[in-house]
């Protein structure tokens, strides 16, 4: 009999639990659900943000990094076209009869001329990319700043 008790009970306890345990009771309302949904496009939106700031960080270190080879390739026309200005006038002069080298050198200050105008329109790009960045990361914070979704919780 006793045996019999405690299966009944046993049984009747598992019977019990299974059928509480179907039952779920929400903490968030539906309205809720909504705000958790925009809750996370604005977190999304963050995120963008962060990430186009975090190009904007790398697109400054390369013109900073262009700027140096600037301020490098300046330093060597120059020097290149003082050499071929004195071969120049070593020529009109008589001091040096090596016409290969003075055209070399001349080569060479073209050559270098060049390059300083090719790193400057790079440098013009670049700074242009970063202004077209900042530009998008102000629209976007503009949007972001519109968005605030409050969350409510059922007690």
């Amino acid at each position: 009999m006793k045996k019999l008790k405690y299966l009944f009970t046993t049984l009747l306890c598992f019977s019990v639990s299974v059928i509480f345990a179907q039952n779920y009771v929400s903490k968030v309302s539906r309205d809720s659900v909504s705000i958790l949904n925009a809750r996370t496009e604005v977190l999304k939106m963050a995120s963008k943000v962060n990430q186009l700031k975090l190009s904007e960080a790398k697109q400054e270190a390369d013109i900073e990094k262009q700027k140096v080879k600037i301020i490098d390739l300046r330093g060597s026309d120059k020097d290149a076209a003082k050499e071929s200005d004195r071969l120049a006038d070593a020529l009109k002069e008589g001091k040096e009869t090596d016409m290969k080298k003075a055209e070399k050198m001349s080569k060479k200050a073209s050559g270098t001329a060049k390059d300083l105008k090719n790193a400057l329109e790079k440098l013009q790009k670049q700074i242009d990319q970063v202004e077209e960045t900042r530009t998008t990361i102000q629209t976007e914070e503009r949007k972001l700043a519109s968005r605030s979704p409050i969350i409510i919780y059922k007690n």
